[in-house]
């Protein structure tokens, strides 16, 4: 009987989570052997995954918030993809993908249907918006046969939430859905990348520099750090705050805190950057600061630490793993704002901490997380529940025997 090759269809929510995180991966498994199908929705980002890895793409329109109507209709578009795709592998990320997708594969008849938990929004969420995302999460749990999460901390607390047995759920390797490209995050001695970033953002060349990356929300902190920052920016002039990312107006940051930042001429916003410029960004850092209510695994921290840059953080789930406290950064009580401000004051004036917990950073991420070493272990576990679950196909490529 002639064998075909296995046919995975990966999900998220919009196309930028794909591109964000999955587009080397996507492109890794397809060269392995893999017939490759991605799914969001629709836009232009997606068509250019889909030329950028040579794998088919297909655009469903998803809500991120719950919508009733809507959402069926996307569920009824997805079977319906299913159906007429028949993959023998749906893999699933995103709580609205995750939802939509493993009640779809359930009613297509896919045999291995696979959930990857990134995070928990829910946890900053109260009241009846909070039972809702509590169900949906739990409902995609229990619709999966494969149940995955980016990293052990995240697991552990969702075992004390009950959205999960133990045993029920599993972590590859050290963690991560993809890991992060440790060659092109590492800086070169000598390179003018970080000075030219410097320069473009109007930071001064010999100021110190603190780096925050993610989107400007509560959830990440920008609050805390908004008074953290005017504790400790009277008594170092010196040091200077660069934040990267966009607004998001589903989690706003207090306005009068938004606006303390926004008028300091010592903190640059600099809004959303090209991924393609994020190595600079962290070049121009002397030290990066994540006071980050909720992760799964923080790929901030995985990007810092591949840069060799220090990465002050909160100790949360999905931190925890991506920072060893003392060794590769510091590690505050979330929602503290006098801690932060004392660990800012810390790394900012002592160059040769910094050092000492880049330098260590650099190691960890390359040993734990780089993304040859995930891509690997996804590839593997693919292999292996085709191999037990799929006789029909073939194994794709001998890298689907290597584990680790």
């Amino acid at each position: 009987m002639r064998r075909s090759p296995v046919r995975i269809m990966v999900m998220a929510t919009v196309p930028q989570t794909l591109t964000g995180f999955f587009t080397r991966q996507l492109r890794f498994l397809s060269q392995a052997g893999f017939e490759v199908h991605a799914v969001s929705t629709p836009g232009a980002e997606l068509d250019d995954l889909g030329a950028a890895c040579g794998i088919t793409t297909h655009g469903v329109p998803m809500e991120r918030r719950p919508s009733p109507v809507k959402d069926t209709v996307s569920l009824a578009r997805i079977i319906a993809l299913m159906r007429r795709l028949r993959p023998h592998i749906v893999h699933a990320h995103t709580p609205k993908a995750g939802l939509l997708g493993m009640a779809a594969a359930r009613l297509a008849g896919v045999k291995l249907c696979l959930y990857t938990v990134h995070g928990l929004p829910l946890l900053t969420r109260t009241g009846p918006w909070r039972k809702v995302l509590e169900f949906a999460e739990w409902s995609s749990l229990r619709m999966a046969n494969g149940r995955y999460v980016v990293s052990e901390s995240l697991r552990d607390l969702m075992l004390e939430l009950e959205l999960c047995r133990p045993g029920d759920v599993k972590v590859l390797g050290n963690g991560s859905c993809a890991g992060v490209d440790v060659d092109r995050f590492r800086i070169p001695e000598g390179t003018e990348t970080g000075v030219r970033m410097r320069r473009r953002a109007g930071v001064p060349e010999d100021a110190v520099l603190s780096v925050f990356v993610g989107r400007l929300a509560r959830d990440k902190g920008v609050g805390v750090l908004s008074e953290a920052w005017r504790k400790v920016s009277a008594r170092l002039p010196q040091l200077h705050l660069l934040m990267a990312g966009e607004h998001d107006g589903t989690d706003p940051v207090p306005a009068e805190a938004m606006a303390a930042l926004a008028n300091d001429p010592r903190v640059h916003l600099i809004g959303s950057v090209a991924r393609a410029d994020m190595p600079a960004v962290y070049a121009a850092a002397d030290f990066c600061v994540l006071p980050t209510f909720r992760e799964g695994l923080t790929q901030v921290a995985l990007e810092c630490g591949a840069a060799g840059r220090a990465m002050l953080a909160t100790r949360i789930p999905g931190v925890l793993g991506a920072v060893d406290d003392g060794r590769t950064g510091l590690l505050v009580e979330a929602g503290a704002a006098q801690p932060l401000a004392e660990a800012m004051e810390r790394l900012a004036s002592d160059g040769a901490l910094r050092a000492r917990l880049g330098a260590a950073a650099a190691e960890h991420i390359r040993e734990r997380f780089s993304e040859q070493r995930v891509n690997e272990l996804w590839l593997a576990e693919y292999a292996r529940l085709a191999a037990e679950c799929l006789p029909q196909t073939m194994i794709a490529g001998t890298r689907a025997e290597h584990t680790y």
